[in-house]
């Protein structure tokens, strides 16, 4: 996969495509409809499929003091988009002047990069405060428009918004099924406070940038992938309210690891959340309900999950380098 930067006034000269639109956070169900639309109707034409999307978020740039999270960064979008076979990632640098765009500038804009088909959602919108949607697209752009409708989960849209309260709420199950994979966080493991390894339960800390969403305190069953292997897992999510912590920490004890991680680039994988985060009265009352998280989480992983494997082949930490373009 191509993956190509684009100023909206230096446009470079481009091969013919079929191209999909959208932000895209997750990359979840409902938008890799989109996708497969895209490279189904490339491959019927024999030209390029393509996914367009901004960086940064225009949120970041329309409402600078918001205080945003994402399910996916721009690198783990890349990953995705390659792992479906996507041929050309357009990565368009959002700014105010983009976003003042008129339909008719956004239109040719399309044209300039020679998108000879669109694919889109029902709801998909551009242009000057938000000003075109799928009938003014289909209507004055010239380019055949191709509109998915609504993708439901349970007859209630699946989108980026409902995925984000999920994982807010830590029902990290059902968001998992929305994704179609599970949720997951990555970063870099660091030295924490070494309480873990005090009460017989070791933990990697994970460095994770602020941008990611984080589930809601507590414990969850899970998984820690280092390389191509995914450790099974119990993942503490919070501030460790017996020790008066006062930001909130993400840990993980390994079930089956052997071995030093810091400095490792790791992914945690959210398979179910087990209990809330409680304050006890003495460590010795915390060391026996670890004990029962480990016994919880052992039992809720050995159920079968689908999604695991496909999360394992999708995150592949071999390929984190250089998957974009400078």
């Amino acid at each position: 996969m191509k993956s190509i930067r684009i100023e909206f006034d230096q446009i470079p000269a481009l091969e013919k495509s079929v191209c999909a639109l959208g932000y895209f956070d997750g990359v979840h169900r409902g938008h890799r409809q989109l996708m497969e639309t895209a490279i189904a109707k490339a491959k019927a034409a024999g030209i390029q499929s393509a996914v367009l999307t901004f960086d940064p978020d225009p949120w970041q740039v329309l409402k600078p003091n918001a205080d945003l999270h994402h399910l996916s960064d721009l690198e783990d979008k890349a990953m995705i988009l390659e792992s479906m076979g996507i041929d050309c990632f357009y990565i368009v640098n959002f700014t105010r002047e983009f976003a003042g765009l008129s339909n008719e500038q956004f239109h040719q804009f399309l044209k300039d990069l020679n998108i000879t088909e669109v694919v889109c959602g029902f709801d998909y919108t551009y242009g000057k405060k938000g000003s075109g949607n799928i009938e003014t697209l289909r209507k004055d752009s010239g380019l055949p428009v191709d509109v998915i409708e609504q993708i439901s989960d349970h007859e209630e849209k699946i989108s980026s918004s409902r995925i984000e309260a999920l994982i807010r709420e830590g029902n990290v199950e059902e968001a998992g099924e929305l994704l179609g994979y599970l949720y997951t966080m990555k970063g870099t493991v660091e030295s924490g406070f070494q309480r873990g390894r005090k009460l017989g339960f070791p933990t990697a800390n994970l460095s994770f940038s602020k941008e990611e969403l984080c589930p809601a305190s507590g414990v969850y069953a899970g998984y820690v992938l280092v390389k191509n292997h995914a450790y099974k897992a119990m993942i503490n999510v919070g501030t460790n309210p017996t020790f008066n912590n006062r930001e909130k920490t993400i840990e993980a004890h390994l079930f089956d690891y052997s071995g030093s991680l810091y400095g490792k680039k790791v992914r945690f994988l959210f398979a179910r959340r087990l209990r809330s985060e409680i304050r006890f009265a003495s460590v010795d009352d915390l060391k026996e309900q670890l004990r029962r998280d480990e016994k919880a989480s052992l039992k809720a992983l050995a159920l079968p999950d689908a999604r695991l494997d496909h999360t394992v082949n999708l995150w592949s930490l071999d390929g984190l380098d250089g998957i974009l373009e400078p």
